[in-house]
């Protein structure tokens, strides 16, 4: 009896294993790895690879401001737009208002802060949900960022600055290196901090945040302005790998973020969230679509696929909160039926 305990407890803890959400991932990014390896000539090669961890690198960025919006419950549908309008600053700064690229990259990174604030504003003053306030601060800001280009490119960036995304240690771009720094002082804000404590709690709810006497105005503002601020550090990144600015600079960045999050375990609903999850969800979103592109799946399918991955995961988020739920509701159909 004893034998077959400890084989039923193994088994048990196995399973656990492979339910947390960052095993998973791994398990699945191994597949499509060993996959296209075998399936295609030009995947391990290092120029791929290489362009797979600059693509991580920006989105990753993006992907964890996400995550604290969306770890308070809220989203950030103007993520994308705003590392538009960041990148169109640093390409201005220096192409066209004669500034240093330290001066340019503080421009970018502040204005990144302000339309965060924008958005809590709309958020938590007007009591706008979140959804519809950042939606329409992402209509504004593309407009804006056709007005101030004329509609087209904007270059003449520095050449020692665009090298920086073009440049590797030990054969890891430095965009990689930004992105793992990022990852690493965000993990530590969340788990070690009142900032990061806040933002679990107000995710939990606002009466439960109150209760807790914490300020939902400034952690919403908080929130809202730090995502900003990253979002203006991967528009700089974005300036530095494409050499400029152009007028769709950052779109469809906000699915891909929204995507790597919910996949990394985020909740929509509030209070979860991991930057570990975050970042392999990443991975995985530009995996996808590299071993895509490998195989020659046009992109108008991998639109498809994208959709259903970030399907898939939001259904499995909704069955993980409410499981029970689903369950007697599947019930009452199979009665319904029959």
């Amino acid at each position: 009896m004893k034998v077959e305990e400890k084989g039923l407890a193994k088994r048990d803890s196995l399973k656990k294993i492979m339910m947390k959400t960052e095993v998973s991932i791994m398990f699945i990014i191994g597949i499509l790895f060993i996959f296209a390896s075998l399936g295609t000539q030009n995947f391990l090669t290092s120029y791929n690879l290489t362009n797979i961890l600059k693509q991580c690198a920006i989105i990753g960025v993006i992907s964890i401001a996400q995550t604290c919006i969306i770890i308070t419950g809220g989203i950030d549908i103007s993520c994308g737009a705003i590392v538009g309008f960041s990148t169109l600053m640093v390409a201005m700064g220096q192409a066209r208002w004669g500034m240093g690229i330290v001066p340019s990259i503080f421009v970018a990174v502040v204005t990144g802060v302000i339309w965060g604030g924008v958005n809590a504003a709309l958020i938590h003053e007007f009591k706008v949900p979140a959804f519809v306030a950042t939606l329409g601060t992402q209509t504004i800001i593309r407009g804006l960022i056709k007005v101030i280009s004329n509609g087209g490119t904007v270059s003449g960036i520095a050449p020692q600055f665009a090298d920086f995304a073009s440049s590797n240690i030990l054969f890891i771009p430095k965009l990689a290196f930004v992105w793992g720094t990022i990852s690493v002082l965000v993990f530590l804000l969340l788990r070690y901090t009142i900032f990061g404590r806040n933002l679990f709690v107000l995710g939990s709810g606002v009466e439960v945040a109150r209760l807790n006497g914490i300020s939902i105005r400034k952690t919403t503002y908080a929130a809202y302005a730090f995502a900003g601020l990253l979002y203006g550090i991967a528009g700089v990144m974005l300036a530095a790998r494409i050499n400029s600015a152009i007028p769709t600079a950052g779109e469809a960045y906000e699915t891909n973020a929204i995507a790597a999050s919910v996949l990394g375990g985020a909740s929509l609903a509030g209070g979860l969230g991991s930057i570990a999850g975050t970042a392999l969800g990443t991975v995985l979103i530009i995996l996808i679509d590299n071993v895509g592109t490998q195989f020659g799946i046009h992109s108008f399918v991998m639109q498809v696929i994208t959709g259903c991955v970030i399907v898939v995961a939001i259904v499995a988020d909704q069955l993980k909160k409410h499981p029970i739920g689903f369950m007697n509701h599947l019930k009452k159909t199979k009665r319904t039926i029959t």
